[in-house]
């Protein structure tokens, strides 16, 4: 044999055993899923796979009516051939289960082996997040891992933005904390506390205990709005702080504070509502938050991940964006370290790439050193499900 024919042989060896080999198969299948979950223009994943099947399915209700979610199974999941699987939680948006970019990811990672389901929840839909929304994913997590054409030992998480952390919650919940295979949180508050005085305080605790001014998107005012109105028990002081706040909040300037309002305003939850919307300091949102009625700050408490912790019973993962105006990307951080002393903590990944939970507009040469990092924490989650 000549020699080139040897080394050719070898090479062809090599090749063989990497593409056998599972965390190597798994690598080159992240990749070339990747370009599907950015939404690239060229897609080469849609070459070499069959589209999924795809349809709709109630797993919850809402005052009587029904609450449903997309299933997407890949090509040849049965209940012989049963496929690893992930329940996709996102945030608020007005779209649901069918905004383009939750598509997207969604039949990507069906192309690529992994069952997924994406439920839907009205209040999400409405821009607000309320106390069942908790029971809402535990029961899209019992939906799915019910499934005939699904891997119970293979089930994990993926939440973004407000479904990170309720994702973080459920997981730890002791309905499914032990059936849950792993959680990925992507862009998720961690202290829903230290979250809303940010949001209302335009600023952050930095890493090393400094005040940072911080620029909260328009969304995330409006659902803070939304979310504290929602706990004002008084109707007439809730229409009052709607019609004097409701259109000032999503713009970009400060609220201004109105004293005549605060004096009309009836109850106690409602003064200290007020005092929390036009709170100017990080100290006086904390103050204002204090002074809400036990209710709130009882469901304030419930909505926070860093108070389930300790039901943890799985692996979790990390990822949020540096430059996030959503959520302060600190809120992770405090995540991770809490996460990390329970020994739960798998891995924590920081970015430069994202608006929020979407790609930015990328640059593929100078967002290279970032789009390796994202194939290598996906990759980690890739191998958990395949």
């Amino acid at each position: 044999m000549s020699r080139l024919r040897r080394i050719g042989l070898l090479l062809a060896l090599v090749l063989v055993g990497l593409v056998a080999w599972e965390p190597s198969r798994v690598a080159l299948q992240t990749a070339i899923m990747l370009p599907n979950l950015l939404g690239a223009p060229i897609r080469p994943l849609d070459l070499f796979s069959a589209p999924p099947l795809r349809s709709a399915v109630a797993y919850s209700s809402t005052a009587g009516q029904p609450e449903l979610a997309e299933l997407w199974l890949p090509a040849g999941a049965s209940h012989e051939r049963p496929a690893g699987a992930m329940l996709l939680v996102f945030g608020v948006n007005n779209v649901g289960r069918n905004h383009p970019a939750i598509v997207r990811v969604a039949e990507g990672l069906a192309r690529s082996g992994v069952a997924v389901l994406v439920p839907d929840s009205r209040s999400m839909l409405e821009g607000r997040l309320r106390a069942d929304d908790l029971d809402k994913v535990i029961a899209a997590f019992q939906l799915l891992a019910a499934r005939p054409e699904v891997d119970a030992a293979r089930v994990g998480m993926v939440g973004f933005s407000v479904g990170g952390s309720l994702a973080l919650i459920a997981a730890a919940d002791p309905r499914i904390a032990s059936r849950v295979a792993w959680v990925n949180a992507f862009g998720a508050y961690g202290d829903a506390e230290s979250y809303l005085a940010s949001v209302a305080a335009h600023a952050y605790l930095g890493p090393s205990g400094e005040i940072v001014a911080w620029q909260p998107t328009a969304l995330a005012r409006e659902v803070f709005l939304r979310l504290l109105l929602d706990t004002v028990a008084d109707s007439s002081d809730r229409a009052l702080l709607q019609q004097r706040y409701g259109k000032e909040i999503a713009s970009d300037a400060r609220v201004s504070s109105d004293g005549a309002l605060r004096r009309k305003l009836g109850s106690e939850g409602g003064r200290a509502v007020y005092d929390l919307i036009t709170a100017g300091t990080l100290p006086e949102a904390r103050r204002a938050i204090a002074s809400l009625p036990a209710r709130t700050r009882a469901f304030i408490r419930a909505i926070s991940p860093v108070e389930h912790l300790d039901g943890l019973r799985t692996r979790v993962y990390l990822m949020h964006e540096i430059a996030d105006h959503h959520v302060p990307f600190v809120e992770s951080r405090g995540l991770a370290t809490a996460i990390r002393e329970r020994g739960h903590l798998v891995t924590h990944t920081e970015f430069r790439l994202f608006d929020h939970v979407q790609p930015d507009r990328l640059d593929v040469i100078a967002a290279a050193p970032e789009l390796w990092k994202l194939l290598w924490h996906v990759d980690q989650l890739m191998l958990e499900t395949l």
